[in-house]
């Protein structure tokens, strides 16, 4: 198997898994202490300064962590303390810039999930595998991203230690990537979105080499997980993210059966 055949049979899995993005039901903003409808339970926010949240219930709310009944309160560490409420539905705390305490609720049985077909993708080309450069600036910058979700005028500010120069037929560009869970991303629109590609654009993964290089391959540009479900809050990508171009390279749209 190549590596992109690789890469595109991992990006299946993950998006089926039982917290992948087709299984995302609900992401909750949890303000105060609150119940939610149809998700048992109390859910709180941890104190200001601290991200996570707790969760208080008992035996009779049937739900599980590590196997054992939830009794009382417990802390829930953002996405990695994993809550059952029965055998395809679980939770979990997250959170995004901004929003510190969010409840995921994700159902491994979720109609995206039964009604999923696969993901399209241009063909590979290897002239999409572009050498740019990291023009760093400060480790500590931070970068404003407008979110779906989110009301007009609302900004989020993601991690973004540099931009990422390059150039293509003839011309220079410079995008700028945001950092999550330690990897430069980039969220970027061209001129397929809506014609042969999601509407909103797409992702990649900058890969940073030595003497600054950064190289971008976008045969492994991805769909971001709000084309998966509507309750994911993507961020748009900013002006200088739009290309004027079409990048003929990577994932297209979601297949479905219907």
């Amino acid at each position: 198997m190549t590596d992109i055949e690789t890469w595109r049979e991992e990006r299946r899995r993950s998006v089926t898994d039982f917290q992948g993005d087709l299984a995302l039901t609900g992401l909750y903003t949890i303000y105060e202490p609150m119940r939610i409808e149809g998700v048992p339970g109390l859910w709180s926010p941890k104190p200001a300064g601290e991200q996570g949240l707790t969760l208080t219930a008992e035996p009779e709310d049937g739900i599980t962590l590590d196997g054992q009944p939830v009794h009382g309160a417990v802390s829930l560490e953002p996405d990695h303390t994993v809550v059952r409420f029965s055998k395809a539905v679980t939770a979990v705390a997250t959170t995004q810039p901004g929003s510190d305490h969010l409840l995921a609720v994700y159902d491994a049985e979720a109609e995206a999930i039964r009604l999923f077909e696969g993901i399209a993708n241009f063909p590979y080309n290897p002239d999409w595998v572009i050498e740019g450069e990291f023009v760093g600036n400060d480790e500590e910058r931070t970068v404003a991203f407008a979110h779906v979700d989110d009301e007009e005028g609302k900004l989020r500010y993601h991690q973004s230690p540099g931009d990422i120069a390059f150039t293509w037929g003839g011309a220079a560009y410079k995008m700028t990537p945001f950092v999550s869970a330690g990897s430069l991303i980039l969220v970027f629109a061209d001129a397929t979105n809506g014609q042969t590609t999601y509407k909103l654009g797409r992702m990649l993964v900058v890969t940073r080499g030595e003497n600054g290089k950064a190289v971008l391959d976008f045969n492994k540009s991805f769909l971001p997980p709000c084309a998966f479900s509507p309750h994911f809050n993507c961020p748009f990508p900013p002006r200088q993210n739009r290309l004027p171009f079409e990048v003929k390279a990577g994932e297209q749209q979601v297949l479905t059966r219907e």
